[in-house]
């Protein structure tokens, strides 16, 4: 037998002690967190976006975090952001997101260390703040004469002067007519946009991410897909290469493969959503396919089982249901599970409505009068909420915080002299009655934008009966109105920064809070029938955390 420490032996051992040592950080970066929160309801307009990875990671990092506005500038990150050490950070510069817009926020796997990229990408949103002196009392505006009949209104500075415009669809062969605004919340007839005849709906985004929001339709009754990008205000390069066999009932744009682009996801009248994804430029490619149910109705992503991808809603009239399939990450759709609604519901709204971080679900149901609201808890599984009870049956929905009390209340179209209902959120989830907006005629597209900056958001709604589109400015509330109920006692957590314990006060009416950690996931869940309790951190990572409860927050430090 050879002696250990014969000449063969040595060497090997001689190889082995000057192998280079592979150190401990040698692997992907993982994200820490993500601000603002995901689903975020008043996010300040001004709040940079910003990632927190495990280890400090690469230069071309900063080419991944992608920030999404919907209505001014379109993709607004692009190579723009920063990065220090472990952190890739967008300020929104030169000025800040609209009051009251939805951004989306995608963290790609192009994230990387020096030791590799980012294993899991990620993609959410919030909701920026709104302020001014608007109740969700709705007068004054101007009612926008068109020459035929309209299908929808959306608004988005299309000319980048600042303020938000007009985009509305016609059924007819003139496409789109745009209206700029003044500044002020007047608008002028601007071009129309030849998108093909009878356009179903038109829709803003920002297809190519060249920082202008580009203009999407659905024409030909439904039979065919236009996308005109935007070059300084003006719409140049038809693509008219989606056409479809079957009428499209519905489409939302969002990055819903995580690459940092807006991808096309369509409902047909079959009952096929199909996902047509982007290459980056604009261009989009039939991709995957998802059953959901016969001639669905206007669909609906958003991240609802807290897991970092856009998830696809997409009610069904004839059912009486809306069905939601989980996105598994790559923008494929699993089977989906049901949720039960009123009658005949139209489209699908999501919004935290009871404040606890995950995002709620609302259907306007034609036949019922009424909005459904099934709340999430926080899984992607709704069940409990209520019917809100309208006096008229409603068209379309749209929400968004019109009293500008950090809550998102909710709108719907009526029928007849009826207008519009809205109805303001009192804190918990619950709604209080519905007040009416008169409107010429009965509505079939809504929205809600800061038309005339000062901002609260202001409402829009397309008439086809009149060829007309409504502009209702948010003012204060009616010096004859009552005041409402005071203010709800502060949620109060003490100490704060804490590492054991942490005794909760919450508001009034509250039975429970909800302690959501930097990815806005829920980590604790506790009952607070009496109004206070105790929540124990002790085992948590030390960070940041929100506690929430009854439509308020607080942040936590844990050390």
């Amino acid at each position: 037998m050879q002696h250990p420490y014969s000449r063969p032996a040595r060497a090997a051992a001689f190889v082995l002690l000057w192998l280079p040592a592979v150190p401990a950080s040698a692997q992907a970066p993982s994200l820490v967190s993500l601000t603002p929160p995901a689903n975020g309801t008043s996010v300040a307009r001004n709040a940079p976006v910003v990632a927190n990875f495990s280890q400090p990671v690469g230069g071309g990092a900063s080419g991944a975090l992608k920030v999404f506005s919907s209505q001014r500038g379109g993709q607004r990150a692009g190579g723009a952001a920063t990065l220090v050490g472990n952190t890739v950070s967008y300020a929104p510069l030169p000025y800040g997101f609209q009051p009251g817009e939805t951004v989306f926020v995608s963290l790609t796997t192009a994230s990387a260390a020096v030791s590799g990229a980012l294993a899991v990408p990620r993609v959410q949103q919030f909701t920026a703040a709104v302020g001014g002196t608007g109740q969700g009392n709705f007068g004054g505006g101007s009612d926008l004469p068109l020459p035929v009949a309209v299908s929808s209104v959306v608004a988005g500075d299309v000319d980048n002067d600042g303020d938000l415009d007009l985009v509305v669809g016609m059924n007819s062969s003139a496409g789109v007519s745009l209206y700029l605004n003044t500044g002020t919340g007047t608008f002028l007839p601007g071009a129309e946009v030849g998108m093909g005849s009878n356009v179903v709906a038109a829709y803003l985004a920002d297809v190519n991410g060249d920082g202008q929001l580009d203009l999407v339709s659905v024409g030909g009754g439904g039979y065919y897909v236009v996308v005109r990008r935007n070059a300084n205000g003006s719409f140049v390069n038809n693509q008219l290469g989606l056409g479809f066999q079957v009428a499209v009932q519905s489409l939302a744009l969002a990055d819903v493969d995580a690459d940092g682009d807006l991808d096309m996801v369509l409902a047909l009248r079959n009952g096929t959503v199909t996902v047509s994804t982007n290459n980056g430029q604009g261009a989009f490619v039939q991709g995957s396919q998802v059953a959901t149910g016969v001639q669905p109705g206007r669909l609906a992503l958003a991240d609802v089982d807290a897991d970092g991808d856009l998830d696809l809603l997409v009610p069904a009239p004839l059912g009486n249901v809306v069905s939601v399939h989980r996105n598994d990450g790559t923008g494929s759709f699993g089977s989906g599970t049901l949720v039960t609604v009123g009658t005949a519901p139209q489209t699908v709204a999501l919004a935290d409505v009871d404040a606890d971080g995950d995002l709620d679900l609302l259907t306007p149901n034609l036949s019922s009068r009424s909005v459904s609201l099934r709340l999430n808890d926080g899984t992607g599984r709704f069940g409990g909420g209520t019917e809100l009870a309208l006096r008229s049956a409603p068209a379309d929905l749209a929400v968004g915080d019109v009293n500008a009390d950090g809550r998102p209340d909710v709108l719907a179209t009526g029928a007849g002299s009826v207008g519009t209902s809205v109805l303001l959120n009192t804190g918990t989830g619950s709604f209080g009655p519905a007040s009416a907006v008169a409107l010429p005629q009965p509505g079939v597209g809504l929205a809600l934008a800061d038309v005339d900056a000062d901002g609260d958001l202001d409402l829009l709604t397309a008439h086809a009966g009149t060829s007309s589109v409504s502009v209702r400015l948010n003012g204060p509330a009616s010096p004859l109105a009552t005041a409402g109920a005071a203010r709800a006692a502060a949620l109060q957590a003490f100490p704060n920064p804490a590492t054991g314990r942490v005794q909760l006060v919450l508001p009034p009416g509250a039975t429970a809070a909800k302690l959501l950690d930097a990815l806005s996931r829920v980590v604790r869940t506790v009952p607070a029938p009496a109004g206070t309790a105790t929540l124990d951190v002790a085992s948590l990572p030390a960070g940041l955390y929100l506690v929430r409860a009854a439509g308020q927050a607080v942040r936590l430090t844990v050390e």
